[in-house]
């Protein structure tokens, strides 16, 4: 009867881990490179809206550029687009800030290298 009841907590506690680490599982995958990025950042309490709004901004112009359809077309458009917002973002961050969001960048360029080179 002991052996019983010792193999039923030890089903339980077992359970009760592998729930755990799913649990823990599903927090690693919500946290993005991207989300990682902006805790990377440290933002003040004053940089967060601004830099939000900066997304923002930028997700509506990635839109707007899928709807191009040659990339010439993309790179002209996108030229002008990047620098100003190059420019907000060296307003916006500090040399520090700076540095982590171009490793950032660099990072996201080289996956982009990479992809395309599998696709060849």
């Amino acid at each position: 009867m002991k052996k019983i009841w010792i193999l039923a907590l030890v089903a339980i506690f077992n359970s009760n881990a592998r729930a755990e680490e799913k649990k823990a599982a599903k927090v690693e995958k919500s946290e993005t490179p991207y989300s990682k990025m902006v805790t990377a950042l440290e933002l003040t309490d004053e940089q967060k809206p601004k830099f939000r709004a900066l997304q923002k901004e930028h997700n509506k112009f990635l839109a707007k550029l899928k709807k191009l359809e040659s990339a010439e077309k993309k790179k002209e458009t996108g030229a002008p687009y990047y620098k100003a917002r190059t420019e907000k973002l060296k307003e916006l961050l500090s040399r520090d800030q700076l540095k982590v969001w171009w490793k950032y960048q660099a990072g996201q360029r080289a996956k982009r290298e990479k992809k395309s080179q599998e696709k060849k």
